[in-house]
């Protein structure tokens, strides 16, 4: 079960990583007062309107490492307080990406919202998306302890 958990794992680092290079272009105007330049909104609204058109692929990533890692308790895969620390893990990653994350992105990716709010709404994903990461790092750390032992 580790096969698709550690390609699952990757897959949600990968999509962090790229949200968290749109994060990193709004850091030096989280600071100022008003609306973020175009050049800097727009990159990040046409990347959350590919992102947000079809998301059932990290949907269903994350369900398949859910259930990696539900298997991995039923069938003793794992000791039981790494699957349990793991199951955790994986739940506060969904639970933020469900209800911050992504009605946020779908916000950014219709562009209806005024310019100041869609600044707000650029500058609190940040911490949304660093908190993921070191979700789903953990996550890895916790299962690659028990892989070595």
């Amino acid at each position: 079960m580790q096969v698709p958990l550690f390609l699952c794992i990757g897959f949600m680092i990968a999509v962090l990583y790229l949200d968290l290079v749109f994060d990193v272009s709004a850091l030096p105007y989280r600071h100022a007062k008003g609306p973020l330049p175009d050049h800097i909104v727009e990159p990040i609204a046409t990347y959350y309107r590919y992102v947000t058109r079809n998301p059932y692929l990290l949907m269903f990533v994350m369900a398949i490492a859910t259930i990696s890692i539900i298997a991995e308790l039923v069938y003793g895969l794992a000791p039981a307080w790494k699957g349990y620390v793991s199951l955790v893990l994986m739940g506060l990653a969904m639970v933020v990406g469900v209800a911050r994350v992504i009605p946020t992105a779908e916000r950014l990716a219709k562009g209806t919202v005024e310019a100041e709010q869609r600044a707000r709404m650029v500058h609190s994903m940040f911490p949304s998306h660093i908190f993921l990461l070191i979700t789903i790092l953990l996550l890895a750390a916790v299962q690659l302890s028990w892989t070595f032992e």
